[in-house]
Parts: C-alpha cells; structure tokens; sequence
C-alpha cells in the first residue's frame, strides 16, 4: 500500500510538471509570436489586450457588489459597485467596435469612457475608507464585546447617531433571522475574559459583531443569563453603562438601541469593506493601464 500510495504521488507530481511545462512553453511560443509582429501589429495586439482589460475590470466591478458592505447599508456600497461595473461594460462595447472598426470617435469616447471611470473609482475608493472611518482589530480576540467610543470618526459613524437614520437601520438589522438574534447559540462565560460566548462544545463558535453588540447586554452590566436572548437584571450591579437600561427582554428592542448595537453594526460594516476593498483597488489599476494603453498606441487606428 505504501509503494502504490507513493507511485501515485509521483505520477500526479510529473502531470504537474509536464502542465507547467506546457504553460511555459506558451508562454515563449506567445512572446516570440508577438516580437514577430510588425511594429503597427503589435501596436493594436496592445490597444486590444487594453480594451479586453476593461471588460475583464467591469466584471471584478460586479463581483465587487456581492462583497461590499450591504448589510442595512441602504445601497451606499452597492449601487456605486454595480453602476461602475454596467458603465466599464459600455466602455467596454465603445472601445471594441472602435478597435475593431478603426473607429476613431468611437475609441475616443472609449478612452473618455475609461477615464471617467477611473475618477468614480477614485472617488468610490474615496469615500468608502472616509464612510468607514478607523477602529480597532478585534480579529486576534476570542471573546469581544464592542464599545462606540472605539469608532471616533467616519461619515457612517455620525449617521448611527442619527435617531432617523438609526431607527431604519435598526428595523433591517431586527428582521435579519439568518445572522440575527434568532440565531443565538446557548452563551457561556467565558473564564479567560469574562465575556459572555457561544457555548460551542468542543468546536470555536464566534458572535458576529452584531449579534455580541444587539442581542445581549453587555457583559458589565451583571445581568444573569436565563437562556436565548432572555435575561434577568441584577440590582446590586454597579455599572455607568448606559446600555444597561436601554436592554429589554422584548424580542422587538433587546439591546438594538445601545451604543454596543451601533459599534457592531460599524464593526460588521468595516469588516466587509476590508474584504472588498481590494477589488476595486486591483481595477482602478486595471482601469488605468488600459487608458495608458489607449493614449499610447490608440493612434494606430488613424492609419
């Protein structure tokens, strides 16, 4: 068994090789095809890999709007994600009818295309670092609770302080059974901090953000844990949390208007931006070598 689990690891090791082998070899035989080509081919094989590079950047746009922050967001990282990726897609068409067609109004309005769109990339990268603000990695912490002096700034920061603003958001974030309360796991103390966490057994269970900061009260207060989200308040607690008195076992409140609900929902929304944020990072660079690309040899079509 030993000598034929070692002669499979062996075989299926050389079919890599010989799979890298074969890229390799492409890749030469595309690079000396390509020195082969006049200067004029080449020229075009260059504005035609920049148009392509648009398409190839509309695409990771889109895929951007199934990672952006959207959770009770009201649509302010999702829409920009989804109305940049459709205008580099009409880019895009512009830049492939004028290439193909030697079409010089119609690269031009390609490039034009392509450069309006690196000013909207800008300025959403912009405004989602600015709408995000800093905060603190909690992402090395087991057992985490979240406090909103920890979030000082940001454009997000000030519209959780909003009663309007704050009213609608809590509302979405209530009607989430997925990741919401409804989702809550027995909760255990945990020795090491003192924190209330899930009870997972033997397997790392983890609060979301909002779930720790919403669902519960938090840990200072002393309150007594009955089960679910169902807890019964102790007098002799001495605490200056002021989210002590907003909980409520009513499944309708809960902790849903504390400054901990707040500082989860800012921690939740910053965490996706975080995983997003490289999307459109990698596409503005994108999006400009493809203008680059245009400027520089998108005279070819004049000739």
């Amino acid at each position: 068994m030993h000598v034929r689990g070692s002669s499979v690891c062996w075989e299926r090791e050389r079919e890599r090789e010989e799979m890298s082998n074969i890229g390799m070899k492409m890749g030469v035989i595309e690079a000396g095809r390509f020195m082969r080509m006049s200067p004029e081919q080449q020229a075009r094989h260059l504005v035609g890999m920049g148009v392509v590079l648009t398409l190839t950047t509309s695409i990771l746009i889109l895929c951007t709007a199934t990672r952006a922050p959207t959770h009770c967001t009201r649509g302010v990282f999702l829409w920009p994600c989804i109305a940049i990726g459709l205008f580099f897609m009409v880019v895009f068409i512009l830049g492939l009818c004028g290439a193909k067609n030697n079409n010089e109004g119609l690269f031009f309005c390609h490039l034009l295309g392509v450069f309006i769109a690196i000013l909207a990339l800008i300025g959403f990268i912009i405004f989602g670092y600015v709408a995000i603000g800093p905060g603190i990695d909690l992402s090395d912490v087991k057992a985490r609770e979240y406090n909103l002096d920890d979030y000082k700034s940001g454009w997000l920061r000030a519209r959780v302080d909003d009663a309007a603003y704050w009213a609608t958001t809590s509302a979405c974030l209530r009607g989430d059974r997925g990741a919401g309360c409804k989702a809550m796991t027995k909760l255990v103390r945990d020795p090491h901090s003192g924190l209330f966490v899930p009870d997972g057994g033997r397997r790392h269970v983890d609060m979301s953000p909002i779930q720790s900061g919403c669902c519960k009260p938090p840990s200072s207060c002393g309150f007594t844990y009955v089960n679910g989200t169902t807890w019964t308040p102790t007098p002799a607690a001495a605490t200056n949390n002021v989210d002590c008195s907003r909980w409520s076992n009513d499944q309708q409140k809960l902790c849903f208007q504390c400054d901990s609900c707040k500082a989860g929902f800012l921690d939740h929304t910053r965490k996706a931006w975080s995983s997003a944020a490289f999307f459109p990072i990698f596409c503005l660079i994108a999006a400009i070598l493809s203008c680059c690309s245009g400027l520089k040899y998108g005279g070819v079509l004049h000739e």
